[in-house]
């Protein structure tokens, strides 16, 4: 059983990896690129999770919550911390930083580097401690229950949010629950 060279076009045996006359690889790019191809499906693996937990609220908590409101008004204060000094916690050590702000409510002011909504329907924003437009460092991804808040932004756009922080993946640090502090 032969098989045209992908390169040369020459007949060459169907279980060849590389063509016999050019040298030319006969593999499809995942197999050329197994490395790359297992970060994507980190990622795109990471991705599929966080959109899952990403904005959808059990009834029991959506119940409680308005419990809670009905009955009084949260007495605890957000920690306020900048943008830079967040992330900046979370490179150093992601574990004492998740053990620190993990559940949470955090107030935080920085850059808007996107503004959309993921596959679940959930509405966020991502944020960068810079404004720089070639940041790639960790980001904060907020989670907005209502996209009213978010129509009026724009990209590069400062504002400060406050949400109840969630647990870092992929470089990305998720706070749920957001809102704008005007």
């Amino acid at each position: 059983m032969t098989k045209k060279c992908k390169s040369c076009m020459k007949e060459i045996d169907a279980k060849a990896k590389k063509c016999a006359f050019c040298q030319a690889d006969q593999r499809g790019w995942f197999r050329r690129h197994p490395i790359l191809t297992g970060i994507l499906i980190l990622i795109v693996i990471g991705s599929i999770g966080s959109a899952a937990s990403g904005g959808s609220k059990s009834s029991t908590t959506a119940s409680s919550d308005t419990q809670s409101t009905a009955q009084s008004a949260p007495t605890t204060a957000p920690i306020i911390v900048d943008a830079t000094a967040l992330v900046g916690e979370y490179d150093k050590n992601k574990l004492a930083a998740q053990e620190k702000y993990t559940g949470k409510v955090v107030q935080t002011t920085a850059y808007i580097s996107n503004i959309s909504n993921d596959i679940t329907g959930s509405y966020y924003l991502s944020l960068n401690p810079s404004n720089d437009q070639y940041y790639t460092g960790t980001s904060v991804q907020c989670y907005f229950n209502d996209e009213k808040a978010l129509t009026s932004l724009s990209n590069g756009q400062q504002v400060t949010v406050q949400g109840t922080m969630q647990e870092m993946s992929l470089g990305i640090v998720e706070m749920k629950d957001c809102s704008l502090v005007k």
